[in-house]
Protein backbone atom coordinates (compact mmCIF):
# COMPACT_ATOMS: atom_id res chain seq x y z
CA UNK A 1 0.00 0.00 0.00
CA UNK A 2 2.83 2.39 0.91
CA UNK A 3 4.53 1.70 -2.42
CA UNK A 4 1.29 2.40 -4.32
CA UNK A 5 0.81 5.70 -2.46
CA UNK A 6 4.41 6.65 -3.13
CA UNK A 7 4.02 5.89 -6.83
CA UNK A 8 0.85 7.98 -7.03
CA UNK A 9 2.55 10.87 -5.25
CA UNK A 10 5.54 10.73 -7.62
CA UNK A 11 3.22 10.67 -10.62
CA UNK A 12 1.32 13.69 -9.33
CA UNK A 13 4.54 15.61 -8.75
CA UNK A 14 5.92 14.72 -12.18
CA UNK A 15 2.72 15.49 -14.13
CA UNK A 16 3.25 19.28 -14.35
CA UNK A 17 6.88 18.68 -15.32
CA UNK A 18 5.86 16.17 -18.02
CA UNK A 19 3.20 18.51 -19.40
CA UNK A 20 5.73 21.34 -19.45
CA UNK A 21 7.95 19.25 -21.72
CA UNK A 22 5.17 18.51 -24.22
CA UNK A 23 5.71 20.00 -27.68
CA UNK A 24 3.08 22.35 -29.09
CA UNK A 25 2.46 21.98 -32.85
CA UNK A 26 2.57 25.02 -35.12
CA UNK A 27 -1.09 25.29 -36.14
CA UNK A 28 -1.02 29.04 -37.02
CA UNK A 29 -4.34 29.69 -35.24
CA UNK A 30 -2.33 31.38 -32.48
CA UNK A 31 -1.57 34.15 -35.02
CA UNK A 32 -4.14 36.97 -34.79
CA UNK A 33 -5.63 37.73 -38.21
CA UNK A 34 -8.80 39.50 -39.26
CA UNK A 35 -11.06 37.45 -41.58
CA UNK A 36 -9.79 37.05 -45.16
CA UNK A 37 -6.37 38.54 -44.41
CA UNK A 38 -2.71 37.67 -44.13
CA UNK A 39 0.48 38.65 -42.32
CA UNK A 40 3.58 38.85 -44.55
CA UNK A 41 6.16 40.39 -42.22
CA UNK A 42 5.60 44.01 -43.29
CA UNK A 43 6.38 45.08 -39.71
CA UNK A 44 9.98 43.87 -40.27
CA UNK A 45 9.76 41.48 -37.30
CA UNK A 46 11.78 38.87 -39.20
CA UNK A 47 9.33 36.05 -38.52
CA UNK A 48 6.70 34.81 -36.12
CA UNK A 49 6.16 32.00 -33.63
CA UNK A 50 3.41 29.38 -33.72
CA UNK A 51 3.46 26.65 -31.11
CA UNK A 52 7.07 25.75 -30.35
CA UNK A 53 8.34 26.78 -33.80
CA UNK A 54 9.66 30.02 -35.24
CA UNK A 55 8.90 30.70 -38.92
CA UNK A 56 11.39 33.11 -40.48
CA UNK A 57 10.40 35.93 -42.81
CA UNK A 58 12.22 38.61 -44.82
CA UNK A 59 10.43 41.78 -45.94
CA UNK A 60 11.67 44.56 -48.20
CA UNK A 61 9.65 47.75 -48.66
CA UNK A 62 11.29 48.55 -52.02
CA UNK A 63 9.13 48.62 -55.18
CA UNK A 64 5.89 48.48 -53.22
CA UNK A 65 7.07 45.76 -50.80
CA UNK A 66 7.98 42.11 -51.29
CA UNK A 67 8.61 39.21 -48.92
CA UNK A 68 10.03 35.71 -48.69
CA UNK A 69 9.97 32.95 -46.11
CA UNK A 70 6.72 32.40 -44.24
CA UNK A 71 3.45 34.29 -44.08
CA UNK A 72 0.30 33.47 -42.10
CA UNK A 73 -3.05 33.57 -43.90
CA UNK A 74 -6.74 32.73 -43.60
CA UNK A 75 -7.82 33.64 -47.15
CA UNK A 76 -9.99 31.02 -48.86
CA UNK A 77 -9.78 31.84 -52.57
CA UNK A 78 -9.04 28.55 -54.35
CA UNK A 79 -10.37 29.60 -57.78
CA UNK A 80 -8.70 32.85 -58.89
CA UNK A 81 -5.42 32.46 -60.82
CA UNK A 82 -2.62 34.99 -60.76
CA UNK A 83 -0.05 36.64 -58.51
CA UNK A 84 -2.66 38.73 -56.66
CA UNK A 85 -3.90 35.48 -55.08
CA UNK A 86 -0.49 34.48 -53.70
CA UNK A 87 -1.68 34.17 -50.08
CA UNK A 88 -4.33 31.48 -50.69
CA UNK A 89 -4.17 27.69 -50.44
CA UNK A 90 -5.35 25.55 -53.34
CA UNK A 91 -7.29 23.49 -50.76
CA UNK A 92 -9.50 26.51 -50.02
CA UNK A 93 -8.43 27.17 -46.42
CA UNK A 94 -6.50 25.62 -43.55
CA UNK A 95 -6.41 21.96 -42.55
CA UNK A 96 -9.03 21.59 -39.82
CA UNK A 97 -8.16 25.15 -38.80
CA UNK A 98 -8.77 28.74 -39.81
CA UNK A 99 -5.21 29.98 -40.31
CA UNK A 100 -2.38 28.30 -42.19
CA UNK A 101 1.12 29.10 -43.38
CA UNK A 102 2.29 30.21 -46.84
CA UNK A 103 5.90 29.69 -47.92
CA UNK A 104 7.61 31.62 -50.70
CA UNK A 105 11.20 31.58 -51.95
CA UNK A 106 13.46 30.72 -49.02
CA UNK A 107 13.14 30.54 -45.26
CA UNK A 108 13.56 28.33 -42.22
CA UNK A 109 11.60 26.78 -39.40
CA UNK A 110 13.46 26.82 -36.08
CA UNK A 111 12.51 24.72 -33.06
CA UNK A 112 12.26 26.60 -29.80
CA UNK A 113 11.78 25.64 -26.14
CA UNK A 114 10.60 22.07 -25.63
CA UNK A 115 10.89 21.29 -29.36
CA UNK A 116 14.67 21.78 -29.58
CA UNK A 117 16.45 18.53 -30.40
CA UNK A 118 13.22 16.54 -30.79
CA UNK A 119 11.84 14.53 -33.70
CA UNK A 120 9.02 16.10 -35.72
CA UNK A 121 6.12 13.81 -36.62
CA UNK A 122 5.10 15.58 -39.81
CA UNK A 123 2.88 18.31 -41.22
CA UNK A 124 0.23 18.99 -43.87
CA UNK A 125 1.11 20.48 -47.23
CA UNK A 126 -0.76 21.66 -50.33
CA UNK A 127 -0.12 23.90 -53.30
CA UNK A 128 -0.52 27.63 -53.20
CA UNK A 129 -3.45 28.75 -55.42
CA UNK A 130 -1.26 31.00 -57.58
CA UNK A 131 1.28 28.22 -58.23
CA UNK A 132 -1.48 25.63 -58.74
CA UNK A 133 -3.08 27.49 -61.66
CA UNK A 134 0.28 28.39 -63.20
CA UNK A 135 1.04 24.66 -63.43
CA UNK A 136 -2.49 23.70 -64.45
CA UNK A 137 -3.07 26.31 -67.16
CA UNK A 138 0.33 27.85 -67.89
CA UNK A 139 0.93 31.58 -68.42
CA UNK A 140 3.34 34.00 -70.06
CA UNK A 141 5.83 33.10 -67.31
CA UNK A 142 5.21 29.42 -66.56
CA UNK A 143 4.62 26.28 -68.56
CA UNK A 144 1.40 24.29 -68.51
CA UNK A 145 2.42 20.99 -66.95
CA UNK A 146 2.24 18.04 -69.30
CA UNK A 147 2.53 20.35 -72.30
CA UNK A 148 0.04 20.42 -75.19
CA UNK A 149 -0.19 16.61 -75.29
CA UNK A 150 -0.23 16.06 -71.52
CA UNK A 151 2.73 13.71 -71.87
CA UNK A 152 5.64 15.98 -70.91
CA UNK A 153 7.34 14.56 -67.77
CA UNK A 154 6.95 17.73 -65.70
CA UNK A 155 7.35 17.97 -61.93
CA UNK A 156 7.46 20.49 -59.11
CA UNK A 157 8.92 19.44 -55.77
CA UNK A 158 10.13 20.84 -52.47
CA UNK A 159 13.11 19.23 -50.75
CA UNK A 160 13.05 19.43 -46.95
CA UNK A 161 16.42 19.50 -45.19
CA UNK A 162 16.97 19.45 -41.44
CA UNK A 163 19.82 20.17 -39.04
CA UNK A 164 20.76 18.71 -35.69
CA UNK A 165 22.43 20.34 -32.71
CA UNK A 166 25.69 22.00 -33.71
CA UNK A 167 24.63 22.56 -37.31
CA UNK A 168 25.09 18.97 -38.49
CA UNK A 169 22.69 17.92 -41.27
CA UNK A 170 20.20 15.12 -40.78
CA UNK A 171 21.08 11.79 -42.39
CA UNK A 172 18.65 12.32 -45.26
CA UNK A 173 16.31 14.86 -46.84
CA UNK A 174 12.61 14.48 -47.68
CA UNK A 175 11.36 15.24 -51.19
CA UNK A 176 7.69 16.16 -51.61
CA UNK A 177 6.25 16.35 -55.13
CA UNK A 178 3.65 19.11 -55.34
CA UNK A 179 3.04 18.10 -58.96
CA UNK A 180 4.26 15.04 -60.83
CA UNK A 181 3.70 14.15 -64.50
CA UNK A 182 6.68 11.79 -64.86
CA UNK A 183 4.79 8.49 -64.84
CA UNK A 184 4.31 6.61 -68.12
CA UNK A 185 0.70 6.16 -67.01
CA UNK A 186 -1.03 9.55 -67.39
CA UNK A 187 -3.66 8.56 -64.81
CA UNK A 188 -0.94 8.97 -62.17
CA UNK A 189 -0.30 12.62 -63.09
CA UNK A 190 -1.34 15.14 -60.43
CA UNK A 191 -1.04 18.69 -59.16
CA UNK A 192 -1.64 18.61 -55.42
CA UNK A 193 -4.83 20.43 -54.39
CA UNK A 194 -5.84 18.75 -51.13
CA UNK A 195 -4.08 18.91 -47.79
CA UNK A 196 -1.67 15.97 -47.73
CA UNK A 197 0.30 14.67 -44.76
CA UNK A 198 4.11 14.53 -44.96
CA UNK A 199 5.85 12.15 -42.55
CA UNK A 200 9.08 13.74 -41.23
CA UNK A 201 9.88 11.19 -38.53
CA UNK A 202 12.62 9.69 -40.72
CA UNK A 203 14.71 12.85 -40.12
CA UNK A 204 15.09 12.03 -36.42
CA UNK A 205 15.85 14.55 -33.66
CA UNK A 206 16.55 17.94 -35.27
CA UNK A 207 16.50 21.68 -34.51
CA UNK A 208 15.69 23.44 -37.79
CA UNK A 209 14.38 22.97 -41.32
CA UNK A 210 14.95 24.58 -44.71
CA UNK A 211 13.23 24.16 -48.08
CA UNK A 212 14.57 24.01 -51.65
CA UNK A 213 12.51 23.83 -54.83
CA UNK A 214 13.00 21.63 -57.91
CA UNK A 215 11.05 21.92 -61.17
CA UNK A 216 11.15 20.71 -64.75
CA UNK A 217 10.13 24.21 -65.88
CA UNK A 218 13.33 26.27 -65.80
CA UNK A 219 14.79 29.16 -67.79
CA UNK A 220 17.72 31.53 -67.89
CA UNK A 221 16.85 32.93 -64.45
CA UNK A 222 16.12 29.61 -62.74
CA UNK A 223 12.78 27.96 -61.97
CA UNK A 224 9.76 29.42 -63.77
CA UNK A 225 7.16 27.73 -61.55
CA UNK A 226 6.15 30.13 -58.72
CA UNK A 227 8.11 29.03 -55.63
CA UNK A 228 5.24 28.62 -53.17
CA UNK A 229 3.57 26.01 -51.03
CA UNK A 230 1.15 26.10 -48.08
CA UNK A 231 1.49 24.23 -44.79
CA UNK A 232 -0.45 23.58 -41.60
CA UNK A 233 -0.27 21.61 -38.35
CA UNK A 234 3.52 21.46 -38.15
CA UNK A 235 4.53 18.55 -35.87
CA UNK A 236 1.05 17.06 -35.77
CA UNK A 237 0.20 13.44 -36.45
CA UNK A 238 -1.93 12.54 -39.49
CA UNK A 239 -5.59 13.21 -38.58
CA UNK A 240 -6.91 10.28 -40.64
CA UNK A 241 -4.89 7.78 -38.63
CA UNK A 242 -5.26 6.59 -35.05
CA UNK A 243 -3.63 9.14 -32.77
CA UNK A 244 -0.65 6.93 -31.94
CA UNK A 245 2.63 6.19 -33.63
CA UNK A 246 0.79 3.51 -35.60
CA UNK A 247 1.40 5.53 -38.76
CA UNK A 248 5.05 4.46 -38.69
CA UNK A 249 3.96 0.83 -39.08
CA UNK A 250 1.72 1.55 -42.06
CA UNK A 251 4.65 1.43 -44.48
CA UNK A 252 7.36 -1.20 -44.64
CA UNK A 253 9.68 -2.50 -47.34
CA UNK A 254 11.26 -5.93 -47.66
CA UNK A 255 13.77 -7.41 -47.97
CA UNK A 256 15.96 -4.69 -46.53
CA UNK A 257 18.78 -4.75 -47.63
CA UNK A 258 17.49 -5.70 -51.10
CA UNK A 259 19.37 -6.79 -54.21
CA UNK A 260 17.02 -7.13 -57.19
CA UNK A 261 13.42 -6.64 -55.98
CA UNK A 262 12.01 -4.37 -53.27
CA UNK A 263 8.48 -5.12 -52.02
CA UNK A 264 6.16 -2.49 -50.56
CA UNK A 265 3.78 -3.34 -47.72
CA UNK A 266 1.30 -0.54 -47.02
CA UNK A 267 -2.05 -0.67 -45.22
CA UNK A 268 -3.81 1.67 -47.65
CA UNK A 269 -3.94 2.23 -51.40
CA UNK A 270 -1.06 4.29 -52.76
CA UNK A 271 -0.93 6.25 -56.01
CA UNK A 272 2.75 6.32 -56.84
CA UNK A 273 6.24 5.96 -55.43
CA UNK A 274 9.61 7.62 -56.00
CA UNK A 275 13.00 6.19 -55.09
CA UNK A 276 15.47 8.95 -54.26
CA UNK A 277 19.22 8.63 -53.70
CA UNK A 278 21.14 10.45 -50.98
CA UNK A 279 21.96 13.35 -53.30
CA UNK A 280 18.23 14.02 -53.76
CA UNK A 281 18.04 12.62 -57.30
CA UNK A 282 14.99 10.53 -58.22
CA UNK A 283 16.18 7.26 -59.77
CA UNK A 284 12.90 5.30 -60.13
CA UNK A 285 9.18 6.07 -60.17
CA UNK A 286 6.11 3.88 -60.58
CA UNK A 287 3.07 2.45 -58.82
CA UNK A 288 3.73 -1.30 -58.50
CA UNK A 289 4.15 -3.04 -55.15
CA UNK A 290 7.17 -5.11 -56.27
CA UNK A 291 9.91 -2.85 -57.65
CA UNK A 292 12.77 -4.04 -59.83
CA UNK A 293 15.80 -2.24 -58.37
CA UNK A 294 18.48 -4.30 -60.14
CA UNK A 295 19.50 -1.32 -62.30
CA UNK A 296 20.29 1.15 -59.51
CA UNK A 297 23.75 1.28 -57.87
CA UNK A 298 24.46 -0.01 -54.40
CA UNK A 299 23.76 2.47 -51.62
CA UNK A 300 21.17 3.95 -49.28
CA UNK A 301 17.89 5.18 -50.79
CA UNK A 302 14.63 6.78 -49.68
CA UNK A 303 11.30 5.37 -50.83
CA UNK A 304 8.69 8.15 -50.98
CA UNK A 305 5.11 6.89 -51.19
CA UNK A 306 2.16 9.06 -52.28
CA UNK A 307 -1.17 7.85 -50.87
CA UNK A 308 -4.61 9.22 -50.03
CA UNK A 309 -3.52 9.44 -46.39
CA UNK A 310 -0.36 11.40 -47.14
CA UNK A 311 3.26 11.13 -48.22
CA UNK A 312 5.33 8.58 -46.29
CA UNK A 313 9.00 7.69 -46.38
CA UNK A 314 11.14 4.63 -45.69
CA UNK A 315 14.89 4.14 -46.03
CA UNK A 316 16.32 0.99 -47.57
CA UNK A 317 19.71 -0.37 -48.64
CA UNK A 318 20.45 -1.63 -52.15
CA UNK A 319 23.11 -4.36 -51.98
Amino acid sequence: MKNNLLNLLCAALLLPFTNALAQTPGRFDDITLTPNSFYNGSDFAGGFKSGDYYFTNQYDSSFGGFWSGFAASNTKNDSTPGFMNQYSAAAGGGHLSNNYGVFYGSGKIKAEGNAIGKAVKGFYITNNTYAYYEMKNGSAFSKKFGGSTGNDPDYFAVEISAWKNGGNPADTTVMVYLADYRSANDSNDYILKNWTYVDLSILGAVDSFSFDFHSSDTGAFGINTPLYFCLDNFNDIASKLVQTEKNKANLSVFPNPAKDVLNIEFTATFNAYSIIDMSGKTVLIGNEKSINIASIPQGIYLLSLMSEEGIYHQKFIKE
